[in-house]
């Protein structure tokens, strides 16, 4: 395909191809779209792409038969601005030390503190991350850039490392045949492996601190209940690259001379799936953490402790003027043109997001249906309020509980999520479309992105919520 495709520069499918996926799936037979959702669905189960429901039976993950499409150089732009937006946040730790209003901004539990004091040691290493940033865009659009929307970032606890390569190869395998039948120049591949990207960071980390040695700890508590499954399929896929790799639970890691160890075996870096809070909790009632604390303070674990600030009031830290002398100024261009306004819900004067200075509860009111309330730290998608969607009253419950409870809560702007339509296939092989909500999650390295694809039918997509999930791939 010739550099100057439309496609390549951000427009739709139909001008590459002259027709879309959907159009292509419209052209298979009805016994082979039923054979072939019957397909999907077995080794989707089979591989273990389910969510495990609070008691811990497994619940089919939907993998949407058609994939995402996006180009070479949105694939490039996406991976440089989320890269831009991990350099911000790499500072976040050394600014939340140094500024009250920053302190103020990104509150912290008193356990917290504690640790951070106890182990953040700055200048002392760099920070790092693992963890998946949550966007929003259409690839199909001519404007495709300007409907990019970054809504948060999880710096810890991504999930999502092994579902992506297994549902890329499901796809790959039973859903792009059949539309290459129907368009043989339509050649897809897959992005990065999120498994790559974490070996990379992992690696480059271990490089940085001069390790002679490169045995790795997954630290996730092993008796968790629900969600999805991924740590003991990435420990087989990192020993399968010949990486000495284990699955462990932060209380069993012990420091021994100076030396983490894992029963008989060194660890050389960890990557953690708690938050500090979470550890600090298991602490106060007896556990010994003084491994994770040192691969914390020696910077020997991924994410460092700049990953602590997971908050959605991130985004006002990179939305408020105040702020703006400690980024650079690409930073500051991809927060202008790619975040939504933030603040934390308070009884405060502070910037609308058209840089006025506003009386937040009293504007927040009158701009209900432009605004979201969210929980600043909860994951899942849980306690999302679209103003547009609820009372006036509501609303104005939802303002005084932040009030109540300062620092728990914010209101941002909305972004509208990108609106696509997926084949919905019955039993007999009968191909209608339906309109899902969908949003990416980005993870990135210096050299590589991975992209989760979901899905839903609710404007809060998540797969705690009953979402599906969707094959990003890339055009050649």
């Amino acid at each position: 395909m010739p550099s100057g495709s439309p496609f390549l520069r951000g427009g739709n499918l139909r001008d590459s191809l002259g027709t879309t996926l959907n159009g292509l799936l419209q052209r298979v037979p009805r016994e082979e779209l039923a054979a072939l959702k019957r397909a999907v669905e077995r080794e989707g189960f089979e591989r273990d792409i389910v969510y495990y429901d609070d008691d811990n039976q497994p619940r089919p993950m939907p993998i949407l038969l058609r994939p995402r499409v996006l180009g070479g150089n949105q694939r490039n732009y996406l991976h440089r601005a989320a890269r831009t937006l991990e350099h911000a946040h790499a500072k976040l730790l050394q600014l939340w030390q140094e500024s009250p209003l920053a302190r103020e901004v990104l509150p912290l539990h008193e356990r917290e503190r504690r640790w951070l004091a106890e182990l953040a040691r700055p200048g002392h290493h760099h920070e790092v991350f693992f963890g998946r940033f949550d966007a929003s865009t259409d690839f199909g659009s001519p404007d495709w850039v300007k409907s990019t929307q970054f809504f948060e970032f999880n710096p810890l606890g991504a999930g999502g490392t092994y579902v992506v390569p297994t549902i890329d190869d499901i796809v790959l395998k039973h859903v792009v045949p059949a539309l290459r039948k129907r368009a043989p120049t339509l050649l897809l591949e897959p992005n990065d492996d999120p498994r790559r990207v974490l070996l990379e960071v992992l690696a480059d980390q271990a490089r940085s601190l001069r390790l002679k040695r490169f045995n790795v700890a997954l630290a996730q508590y092993k008796d968790l209940v629900g969600g999805v499954s991924e740590f003991e399929h990435n420990q087989a896929f990192l020993r399968s690259l010949g990486i000495e790799c284990w699955h462990v639970d932060p209380r069993e890691l012990r420091l021994v001379d100076g030396e983490m160890r894992y029963g008989d075996h060194p660890i050389d870096i960890v990557y953690r799936d708690h938050e500090v809070n979470d550890l600090a909790q298991k602490e106060e009632q007896g556990d010994d953490l003084s491994a994770i604390k040192f691969a914390l303070a020696s910077g020997r674990c991924v994410s460092t402790l700049a990953g602590e600030f997971d908050h959605k009031s991130v985004f006002e830290i990179f939305t408020r003027a105040e702020f703006g002398e400690f980024f650079t100024l690409e930073e500051r261009r991809v927060f202008q043109h790619h975040l939504p306004w933030t603040r934390i819900v308070r009884d405060a004067r502070t910037s609308g997001p058209d840089g006025a200075d506003i009386e937040l509860l009293p504007w927040a009111r009158a701009h209900r249906e432009r605004l979201v309330v969210k929980p600043n730290r909860a994951y899942g998608g849980s306690g999302i309020l679209l103003g547009r969607e609820i009372s006036a009253r509501a609303f104005e419950l939802a303002l005084e509980r932040g009030v109540a409870h300062p620092g728990e809560w914010v209101v941002q702007a909305f972004s509208p999520i990108a609106e696509k339509d997926f084949p919905v296939i019955d039993e007999h092989g009968n191909l209608g479309l339906a309109e899902y909500f969908t949003v990416l999650g980005l993870f990135v390295s210096e050299q590589r992105l991975a992209i989760l694809g979901r899905a839903s039918q609710r404007k809060v997509v998540n797969v705690a919520q009953k979402g599906g999930v969707v094959s990003v791939l890339r055009l050649l």
